[in-house]
């Protein structure tokens, strides 16, 4: 099964372009497939994850806040689309 993972911001320039697409054998969890990304791609990690193991970036999974969803847990079905953006913050 296919899953394809879209970047934006600094994320993006980390990995070295737009979308990433991972074949997996069984449908992986959010957070094992996003594990799978961060033993392939050096400084993803700082963009992912804050010092205190937090998530830092935005997760959506075919356009839904993986927070609304299972997050981590959340299981990724064939075809689907993991974006990650980096924090929305403002004031």
């Amino acid at each position: 099964m296919e899953v394809h993972f879209d970047f934006f911001g600094p994320m993006r320039e980390a990995v070295g372009r737009k979308r990433v697409t991972r074949t997996f054998d069984e449908a992986p969890t959010v957070g094992a497939a996003l594990e799978s990304l961060r033993e392939s791609f050096d400084g993803l990690d700082d963009y992912l994850r804050a010092t205190d193991g937090s998530r830092r970036a935005t997760v959506t999974v075919d356009g839904r806040n993986v927070r609304q969803l299972d997050g981590d847990g959340t299981v990724l079905s064939d075809g689907a689309v993991v974006r990650l953006a980096p924090p929305v913050v403002g004031g």
